[in-house]
């Protein structure tokens, strides 16, 4: 039993996506690294339940609201089953510029059943200095209680959506995707179904469906070049 799923990392510039992904995919952080211009991606395989997971995770798209990006953006966002919000927990104007990636990815995935799961990096920082802090955890999970919560006990969704990690540390980073990966088997099924039917069939499941598929475009372990800056 087999799954492909494409995940997107999204945040303001400098927040650190391209490291939260490099220290998941390759265990290395680099702390003179630049940023990433345009978009890639590295691909991961795990295993939950006995069901291999082919993880394509695309990152550093810091282009949202820019008119001359939209037909990248499209690229970026098309046939994604799962959306990572990044801000620095030592920058609360990040934070506040986070919004404007949740609505730029509603706005472009038709899928709503997509995951959302908000990440707070560059959390050694605090821990050396914790003065550094300028969003709390609990105001995370508030936002995501608001904005993501579609249940009755939206305070646990949540809980269960917010992370806080460090790429220098290699902290939380292998939780947060064991827990997206964990989503995605059990939606299998859904990812499935709309990859093959393809978009609006309804089928089984009844009512309209995001029409994507399980991963848009295929690669090895990074496509250079694939989206110009």
């Amino acid at each position: 039993m087999s799954l492909e799923a494409k995940v997107v990392v999204l945040g303001t510039q400098g927040v650190g996506k391209t490291s939260l992904v490099v220290r998941y995919v390759k265990n290395t952080f680099d702390p003179a690294s630049e940023s990433t211009i345009g978009a890639s991606f590295l691909a991961k395989k795990v295993v939950v339940d006995d069901c291999l997971v082919r993880l394509q995770v695309w990152f550093s798209m810091d282009t949202a609201g820019q008119e001359r990006y939209r037909s990248i953006s499209k690229l970026y966002y098309r046939s994604a089953n799962c959306g990572i919000l990044c801000y620095d927990i030592t920058s609360e104007a990040s934070f506040l510029a986070m919004h404007s990636w949740l609505v730029e990815l509603k706005k472009n995935v038709n899928n709503q059943n997509i995951i959302i799961h908000i990440v707070g990096t560059k959390a050694d920082l605090v821990n050396a200095d914790p003065s550094k802090r300028e969003v709390s955890f609990d105001r995370c999970v508030a936002y995501a209680a608001e904005h993501l919560g579609d249940s009755e006990d939206a305070s646990w969704l949540g809980m269960d959506t917010c992370h806080e990690i460090s790429a220098r540390d290699d902290q939380g980073i292998d939780e947060v995707f064991q827990v997206i990966a964990r989503k995605l088997v059990e939606r299998r099924a859904e990812i499935d179904h709309e990859r093959i039917y393809g978009p609006g069939y309804a089928g089984e499941f009844g009512g309209r469906r995001g029409g994507v598929d399980a991963v848009g475009e295929r690669g090895g372990e990074k496509k250079k070049g694939g989206i110009c800056c």
